[in-house]
């Protein structure tokens, strides 16, 4: 079911469900959101971080930050968990934290620095099983010269 959206009081809010079975109905205030992430955009580009913080009409606020592809990105929401604003980039309590941290940045600095590690880490590895698969090639029985009688060599290494 697509959220109700509504004006009250001047500022732009949302209403969502509660928790399923509950009944209950809470309002987001899309404004309080995208304050955070704006806040942490500003924090981010003291650090010499690029990121996007997108508004979309429909869908909740969030921020980006590019990773190594043009369609890769870290992606950051404003989320209120209780009594306390949160930002999230994962489904882990370890991709969470307060709002209010003084090290909110660094710490999504440091998860965007690790999620490029990680693809180069992928991107060397898939560079050797390259490098070996182009290494190793297939002999024939007349081109093996070093194998003894009967037996065949069906690759060598480089």
């Amino acid at each position: 079911m697509r959220p109700i959206t509504f004006r009250e009081s001047g500022r732009y809010t949302k209403a969502t469900t509660g928790r399923e079975g509950s009944g209950e109905m809470r309002v987001r205030d899309v404004g309080v959101e995208a304050g955070h992430l704006i806040r942490l955009a500003g924090e981010l580009h003291d650090l010499g971080v690029d990121s996007v913080v997108r508004l979309p009409p429909h869908h909740e606020p969030a921020m980006e930050i590019p990773l190594y592809d043009p369609g890769s990105r870290l992606r950051v929401t404003a989320v209120r968990r209780g009594r306390t604003w949160m930002f999230i980039w994962g489904r882990s309590r370890r991709r969470r934290v307060p709002t209010s941290t003084p090290e909110a940045a660094q710490r999504v600095v440091a998860a965007a620095q690790a999620a490029r590690a990680a693809h180069e880490a992928r991107l060397a590895a898939t560079a050797e099983t390259v490098r070996v698969a182009r290494a190793a090639e297939v002999l024939s029985d007349r081109d093996d010269v070093s194998g003894a009688p009967g037996v065949r060599v069906l690759w060598r290494a480089r």
